[in-house]
């Protein structure tokens, strides 16, 4: 436990060294943005694909979440498997969390 707390510590000690060690400098250099209504009735060329309902869906039911994603809205198909992955990670964060404190107290309790 102390070692987490010194390394926690550590990097967070770290980002503030690092944030502070440069001189910032500012030149003269100004930007002016001129909008009119010609530029304001374009529309970008790239939308997002990306859909918080269907990154849930697949998140918290799983396959079955993708499923339902795509057959509510095709588009959201590509944000539900994000939610999988998603959900694959934390899994395999918390098994490999579990298995290290099983390992430790195992190897802890055993004698030779």
């Amino acid at each position: 436990m102390k070692k987490i707390v010194l390394l926690l510590v550590t990097l967070f000690s770290l980002n503030a060294v690092t944030y502070a060690s440069f001189p910032v400098t500012e030149n003269g250099t100004t930007t002016e943005l001129v909008a009119d209504n010609a530029n304001l009735a374009m529309e970008a060329p790239y939308g997002s694909s990306f859909s918080w309902g269907g990154f849930l869906l697949g998140f918290f039911l799983g396959l079955i979440g993708v499923l339902i994603a795509y057959l509510i809205d095709p588009d959201w198909l590509k944000s539900s498997l994000y939610g999988v992955l998603a959900l694959f990670v934390v899994y395999l964060i918390l098994l490999f969390t579990v298995l290290a404190a099983v390992g430790t107290t195992v190897a802890s309790t055993t004698t030779i």
